[in-house]
């Protein structure tokens, strides 16, 4: 039952901060929204350059196949 009270308690002044912040809901929102939208795009990006270059290390290989074996040989030299 403390727990309980505890809980609620924390929940009442974590909202009273967000109250004084003087920050409308609806901004906060659209501010949020915006940071995911960013998060989204700069993940899309990073997708897109990684996919790239897995593209042309395959094209690599096709185009010079005996390369990569002797690469993976002087590795273990």
């Amino acid at each position: 039952m403390e727990d309980c009270k505890q809980v609620a308690a924390k929940r009442r002044r974590q909202s009273t901060r967000l109250e004084h912040l003087g920050i409308p809901e609806e901004e906060l929102l659209r501010q949020q929204q915006e940071l995911f939208a960013k998060a989204r795009e700069e993940q899309a990006q990073q997708d897109q350059q990684q996919w790239q270059m897995m593209q042309f290390a395959a094209q690599m290989a096709t185009q010079n196949p005996g390369q990569d074996a002797n690469a993976e040989e002087d590795e273990y030299l």
